[in-house]
């Protein structure tokens, strides 16, 4: 039974980022006609690592569902089309003796019919909310992609807003924190090289 896959483990500690994403994205056509005076690139990194930390959060719950909504299935993986080109099976059952019983459960919904792997996908979807999950996802990847673009092509004009233009760029590109591959050791170097210029050499607020 579904019930025993336990969902709400999955949606229990709600993930406030996804809540009021439409109203972030309204936000963020203001962004520089009525953010606070100072440098601009500041403002759009924090605005960036918020949308970043959120992405991560729906990816890691949209993959938690996921997982949770296979395991129902039974099969490790499945792609189903769009209704218009019907489904297409990837899928591998637990038993790779049912493969062939897996292929003839799936009928095109174009010819009328309800396929057995259909209909279990989508009730479980429809308890788990594994297709909401996802267009969450992609919207919470969508605006932090678009900040992030707006930040690369916002030029800073202090310290503090190069070191935090950095910072984003190390947030998201190398595959781990401390990464050995170029040219990501060097970018740090350069962080703190900045850092200590800023703590060193004092500038004017907002320098």
């Amino acid at each position: 039974m579904i019930n025993s896959l336990h969902p709400e483990r999955i949606n229990s500690g709600n993930i406030l980022c996804s809540d009021d994403l439409e109203a972030q994205e309204n936000a963020d056509l203001t962004i520089g006609s009525s953010s606070p005076a100072g440098d601009l690139a500041i403002y759009l990194a924090r605005e960036f690592s918020s949308a970043h930390a959120c992405a991560q959060k729906l990816t890691r719950r949209q993959q938690a569902i996921e997982s949770m909504l296979l395991e129902h299935i039974g099969i490790r993986t499945v792609n189903v089309d769009l209704p218009d080109d019907g489904y297409e099976n990837s899928g591998e059952p637990e038993d790779p003796g049912k493969a062939e019983d897996v292929s003839l459960n799936l009928v095109n919904p174009t010819e009328g019919k309800t396929t057995t792997l259909a209909a279990r996908w989508a009730a479980a979807d429809a308890q788990l909310g594994y297709s909401a999950a996802l267009r969450s996802e992609a919207r919470a990847l969508t605006r932090a992609r678009d900040l992030a673009e707006r930040l690369w092509a916002t030029p800073a004009v202090s310290l503090t807003g190069i070191i935090a233009k950095l910072d984003a760029l190390l947030s998201e590109g190398p595959p781990s924190s401390t990464s050995p591959e170029f040219p990501w050791p060097q970018l740090r170097a350069v962080r703190l090289d900045l850092e200590r210029l800023r703590v060193t050499r004092p500038l004017p607020p907002g320098r």
